[in-house]
C-alpha cells in the first residue's frame, strides 16, 4: 500500500477530511507542549498516543503535515525516546496499575500502528525515520515476553492484551502468540443475549472490546470474532440520543455516571457499514461526522484508515440510524429504551446491588431508574430515596416489561433491630466475632440473635404516554420519608418551585412545575406538600455517609417530598412548539 491508495477512485474524501481537519489541529499543540517540556511527567499512554498522532498527519496525504520532517520527527523521536526510559527491566509500562500487561498492551497497540504507518506509507526513507523505526522495534521486542506470560485484572483487559499481541505477530510473525490469544479466546467472549459485553460500558466496548476483537478478527482470519462486535453495535444503535450521547446508566463501570459522546464508535460502524451495507449504521455515521470529533479519536481513526483504506470507501444510502419510534428492551442488562420522535424515556432496573450490596467498580450501583428527554430539555436523573436506616437510595431488584411501554420497578430491604443471645451462645470473656450485619460491621454475633424485623417495599410501575410517561409509586414501610429527585440537564428556566439552600436547588410544594429549554418543555408534578416531617435530604446511604461522602447528580435539582407509607404518581409531560 501506498499513500496514494487513500486518494484512488472511490475513496470518500469527505470522509477523511472530517479527520484530517481535526487531526491537523491537534498536531501543533503536541509540538508545543513538547518544546515546551510538558510531557516531563507524561504516562506511558501518552507518549505513546501522541506520537502517533504526530506520525499519522506525517503519513497523511491530505494532511498539511504531510511529509514536513522539520516540523514534526523531532518531537516524534523525543516522544518515542522518553517512552522506552518508562520501560522497565520485564519490557512492561507502569503508571495506575504497576508493571501491566494490559496497560501496556495500549501503549503497544500504538508502537505497532505506528511501526505499521512506517511500513506501509511511504514514509521509511525520510531522513532519521530509521533511528525512530528502530526505537519502536525496541519497545517490541522487549515487551513481547511479558506479554506472553502477563496476567489481567478485568474482562476487556483480556481482548486488548490479545490485541497487542496479534499486533506483534503481524509484524513479526511468531507461533508462540497466536498459541497464547488461543489461550484467552478459549475462555469465550463475554457477550450477553442482549448484545452486551459483560460489563455493559459503551466507554469500554468502544474503546477497547470491539476494537481489539476486530484486530484479532482480521490478524487470525477469526470472522466469529467480528460477528460478536455486531451484535454489540446492533444492541448500542437504539442507545444514541440526537445529541451524540450513548445511554450508559447501565454500565459496571465508571461512564455509569458519565455522559458518554458515541464518537469512539465512530470506525466500528463505519466499516460493518461497509462490510454490510447497512443504511443504519451509515446513518449513525453520518450523525457522528456532522457533529464533529475531536482531534484525539480523530488521530486514531485515521491511522487505522491510512493502514486500511477500504474503510474510506463510499457508504451505503443512510437509512434511519435508530429508531425514531417504538421500544427497545437489553433484557440481560434491565434496560428499556421508548422513543416517540424528539421525546425518549429510558428505565432502568438492572443494578447489581440485590446480589452485591456494596459500591464497588464492576458493579451496576447507579441509583437512576429514569431518564426523559423532550427534544432539548433533558431530565438526566430521576431517583428516590427513602429514609429508612442508611440503606441508600432505591435500586431494582430487575426490570419487568408489562407490556409496549408499560414496565414495572421492585425493591425490598430490611434493616434488624437484634435481641438478646440464647444462653448457650454467651461467653463469659463478652468477646463475640466481628461480623457483617449488613449495614454495619460490629462484635455481635449476629447469626445466632433473634431479630425484630422491618421491611420497606418499593413498588414503582412506569408508563409511557402519548406526551410524556408516568411514575407510579406504591411505598410501604413504618412510617418515614421520602425524597423524589428530579436532576435536569442545566441551562433551562425552572418554573413553579421554590429554591432551596443547596446551590441550583429547589422544592416543588404543589401544583405543577415545569423547565424549557428553547421551545421544549418538560412539566412535571404534582407536588405533594412540604414541611419538617418531609425533609428535602437525599440518603445515598451508609456507604456514602459514613467517608463523608456524597454521590450527587450534577445539574438542576428538584425535589419531591412525601410520607410513607403512601403512594404517588409523578406525570412528566413534553410539549414542543
Amino acid at each position: 500500500m501506498t499513500p496514494a491508495s487513500l486518494l484512488g477512485p472511490g475513496t470518500d474524501l469527505v470522509f477523511v477530511d472530517a479527520l484530517v481537519g481535526p487531526l491537523d489541529r491537534r498536531v501543533p499543540g503536541i509540538v508545543t507542549d513538547w518544546t515546551d517540556g510538558r510531557y516531563a511527567t507524561a504516562q506511558h499512554r501518552l507518549l505513546a498516543a501522541d506520537a502517533k498522532a504526530l506520525l499519522t498527519a506525517l503519513a497523511c496525504p491530505r494532511s498539511r503535515w504531510h511529509r514536513d520532517v522539520e516540523t514534526l520527527l523531532g518531537p516524534a523521536q523525543g516522544l518515542i525516546s522518553q517512552l522506552t526510559t518508562l520501560q522497565g527491566d520485564d519490557g512492561l509500562f507502569g503508571g495506575d496499575n504497576l508493571a501491566s500487561p494490559p496497560d501496556s498492551s495500549f501503549t503497544v497497540g500504538d508502537v505497532c500502528v505506528m511501526t505499521e504507518l512506517i511500513d506501509t506509507t511511504g514514509v521509511r526513507d525520510l531522513p532519521q525515520m530509521g533511528e525512530l523505526y528502530a526505537a519502536l522495534a525496541g519497545i517490541r521486542r522487549a515487551v513481547t515476553p511479558a506479554l506472553l506470560t502477563g496476567g489481567v485484572h478485568t474482562p476487556n483487559h483480556r481482548w486488548e492484551l490479545c490485541a497487542a499481541l496479534a499486533r506483534l505477530h503481524r509484524i513479526e510473525p511468531d507461533p508462540r502468540l497466536p498459541a497464547r490469544i488461543g489461550q484467552w479466546l478459549a475462555e469465550g467472549i463475554d457477550i450477553y443475549p442482549d448484545g452486551m459485553y459483560s460489563e455493559r460500558s459503551p466507554l469500554y466496548a468502544a474503546f477497547v472490546t470491539n476494537p481489539s476483537l476486530l484486530v484479532i478478527a482480521d490478524v487470525l482470519a477469526r470472522p466469529e470474532l467480528e460477528e460478536k462486535v455486531r451484535r454489540n453495535l446492533d444492541a448500542f444503535a437504539p442507545l444514541f440520543d440526537e445529541d451524540g450521547t450513548v445511554e450508559s446508566v447501565h454500565s459496571r463501570r465508571q461512564d455509569q455516571r458519565m455522559r458518554f459522546d458515541g464518537a469512539g464508535f465512530l470506525l466500528q460502524f463505519r466499516r460493518l457499514a461497509l462490510r454490510d451495507s447497512r443504511g443504519d449504521h451509515a446513518r449513525l455515521v453520518t450523525d457522528i461526522l456532522a457533529r464533529g470529533v475531536d482531534g484525539e479519536i480523530a488521530g486514531h481513526a485515521l491511522a487505522e484508515v491510512l493502514l486500511d483504506p477500504r474503510l474510506a470507501g463510499p457508504l451505503p444510502s443512510a437509512g434511519p440510524g435508530r429508531p425514531a419510534v417504538g421500544q427497545t428492551v437489553l433484557a440481560d442488562s434491565g434496560l428499556a429504551r421508548v422513543r416517540a420522535g424528539r421525546r425518549g424515556v429510558t428505565v432502568f432496573g438492572g443494578s447489581d446491588n440485590a446480589r452485591f450490596p456494596r459500591i464497588a467498580s464492576g458493579l451496576s450501583t447507579n441509583p437512576t431508574f429514569l431518564r426523559f428527554r423532550q427534544g432539548n430539555a433533558v431530565l438526566e436523573s430521576l431517583r428516590l430515596s427513602v429514609a429508612f436506616f442508611g440503606l441508600g437510595p432505591f435500586r431494582s431488584e430487575g426490570l419487568y416489561v408489562r407490556g409496549e411501554g408499560r414496565y414495572a420497578l421492585t425493591q425490598t430491604t430490611q434493616a434488624h433491630f437484634y435481641q438478646p443471645l440464647p444462653a448457650y451462645r454467651h461467653r463469659a470473656d463478652g468477646r463475640y466475632e466481628l461480623g457483617d450485619e449488613g449495614r454495619f460491621f460490629a462484635s455481635m454475633d449476629f447469626p445466632h440473635r433473634p431479630t425484630d424485623d422491618h421491611q420497606l417495599r418499593i413498588d414503582a410501575d412506569v408508563d409511557v404516554t402519548e406526551s410524556g410517561v408516568d411514575v407510579r409509586l406504591d411505598l410501604r414501610a413504618i412510617p418515614t420519608s421520602y425524597v423524589l429527585e428530579l436532576v435536569f440537564r442545566p441551562g433551562g428556566t425552572l418554573k413553579g418551585v421554590r429554591p432551596l439552600s443547596d446551590p441550583d436547588s429547589y422544592e416543588l410544594v404543589e401544583g405543577t412545575g415545569s423547565y424549557t429549554v428553547g421551545g421544549d418543555t418538560i412539566r412535571f408534578g404534582p407536588g405533594n406538600g412540604s414541611g419538617p416531617a418531609q425533609p428535602t435530604v437525599f440518603d445515598d446511604g451508609e456507604q456514602f455517609s459514613y467517608l463523608g461522602a456524597r454521590d450527587p447528580v450534577p445539574g438542576t435539582r428538584v425535589c419531591i417530598t412525601g410520607r410513607v407509607p403512601s403512594t404517588y404518581t409523578l406525570s412528566l409531560i413534553g410539549t414542543q412548539p
